[in-house]
């Protein structure tokens, strides 16, 4: 489990969450959405810097964004059958706590059986995929209304002084400052992976105007519904103290029980929000195959041909489907050896996707808008001046969230508070330089894209290199 330093942080939360976390992510994804509107390909970040770098780096900067991007994807789709995995073990808890008694290795097959059902969806159920998101979504809505109505009518109230005054630092930094930014992990969280509808571009009905559309109304509709969340949760809490001693593991889940009083009534909300985190598991899986088989389509992984093989009847590129899910399943050997190494790959996600972004929305700041004419932009643009500003915000936001994403949960820090996700993210970078250096550099010359957006096409990458 991630801990979190800080449970409630009133008014801290509230804006760091709902407002400061929004803001800078509507900025990334409003600069990426204008990215991907012009180039709408699966590779994405990848593709972008392809085109966007300057000519002598481009094609060592595509490989190495697109190396850590596909590490932060496979992390961060494993993280939401990991939540899920151990949400399920919980629901045993809840109903039989004086009977069961949860081991980890339970916990790593609850997750492993996440990621069965998910690998299972999209190799065999490609068409009915897209319904099963929309039941999702679905049911993310019915939930969450049902969640805050239920919470609204049958809960304890918290004064608003309690809410948006009083502030509980329970992290053993020494500063509410500095344990304010530490915190920012818990916000940031919520809001990755839109990235998602760019990665299916390729699949999608006019992906350069609904691309960037799904990938800011989704950052929207999350920080709409975080907020209303927050504000709820934050009145609804109860005795703190009861709630971190649950033996589910999960406070959430000793709240909803506390309220209905009924442990049918607990499990029916505990499911919704563990569906959610099942669907978003085989929705992520798509996302990250795809983004996978673009980069293994463009020779910049070992066994390329192999792993960008697409059946022919199924149509979905079954064996990096497959590649993925068993990088997955490795990962849950990681957390029954030890919890903290597993919760340094889950911060990984956040800092590997972020590189990710980052990387386009510096190139294009930089150098895209001196190379793109007016004509070149997609239906989605920023405007020159527009599109400089928010790009700005959107670096500046990166950093800041990349830099405190670093740092220990908790002081005084030992080696299992320890934040090791920089160690695993340097480890990944240092593998895929040796991958690079001795096998990449000579078969990888830059990403193709069958369909053109403008003259700078990332085709040139091959001729530009080879001269």
């Amino acid at each position: 489990m991630v801990k979190k330093p800080r449970i409630r942080e009133a008014v801290q939360l509230i804006v760091h969450y709902s407002v400061i976390s929004f803001l800078g992510t509507i900025a990334v994804a409003l600069s990426l959405g204008e990215i991907a509107s012009i180039w709408p390909t699966a590779g994405g970040q990848y593709h972008w810097v392809a085109v966007l770098a300057p000519q002598n780096t481009r094609v060592i900067a595509s490989w190495f964004t697109g190396w850590i991007s596909i590490g932060g994807q496979i992390v961060l789709t494993a993280s939401a059958a990991f939540a899920a995995g151990l949400q399920l073990q919980g629901l045993i808890t809840l109903n039989h706590p004086d009977s069961y008694v949860p081991q980890r290795w339970q916990g790593m097959l609850f997750y492993w059986l996440v990621l069965v059902y998910a690998a299972a969806v999209n190799i065999w159920g490609s068409k009915i995929l897209p319904h099963a998101n929309l039941a999702s979504g679905v049911l993310h809505i019915v939930g969450f209304i049902a969640i805050v109505a239920l919470l609204g009518a049958m809960s304890p109230k918290h004064s608003s002084h309690y809410v948006f005054v009083e502030v509980s630092n329970s992290s053993g930094w020494s500063s509410d400052g500095v344990a304010w930014l530490v915190g920012l992990l818990s916000s940031v969280y919520p809001f990755l992976g839109y990235d998602a509808a760019a990665h299916l571009a390729e699949e999608l009905p006019r992906p350069s105007r609904n691309a960037p559309l799904a990938m800011v109304g989704s950052v929207v509709a999350n920080g709409i519904l975080g907020f209303i969340y927050c504000i709820i949760l934050l009145y609804s809490l109860g005795d703190l103290n009861d709630l971190l001693k649950s033996p589910t593991g999960f406070p959430f889940m000793q709240l909803f029980l506390n309220v209905t009083k009924s442990k049918a009534g607990a499990t029916i909300l505990v499911l919704i929000i563990s569906l959610i985190a099942v669907a978003a598991n085989a929705a992520g899986l798509t996302s990250t195959s795809r983004t996978f088989w673009a980069f293994a389509r463009d020779e910049g992984m070992p066994a390329s041909r192999y792993f960008a093989h697409v059946h022919s009847n199924l149509k979905v590129p079954v064996r990096m489907i497959l590649l993925v899910t068993v990088l997955q399943f490795l990962l849950g050997f990681i957390y029954l050896g030890n919890t903290t190494a597993f919760n340094a790959i889950l911060s990984m996600a956040i800092i590997g996707m972020y590189l990710s972004y980052i990387l386009p929305i510096v190139y294009m700041l930089l150098c895209g808008r001196k190379k793109l004419n007016r004509s070149d932009y997609g239906p989605f643009k920023l405007g020159q001046i527009g599109g400089i500003i928010i790009n700005t915000i959107a670096v500046l936001w990166l950093v800041f969230a990349m830099v405190f994403s670093t740092f220990p949960n908790f002081e005084p820090v030992n080696a299992q508070n320890m934040n090791y996700s920089t160690v695993v993210l340097v480890g990944w970078v240092l593998f895929g330089a040796l991958y690079y250096l001795f096998f990449g550099r000579k078969v990888y010359t830059g990403p193709v894209v069958e369909t053109p957006a403008t003259e700078l096409q990332i085709t040139n990458v091959h001729a530009t290199d080879q001269k």
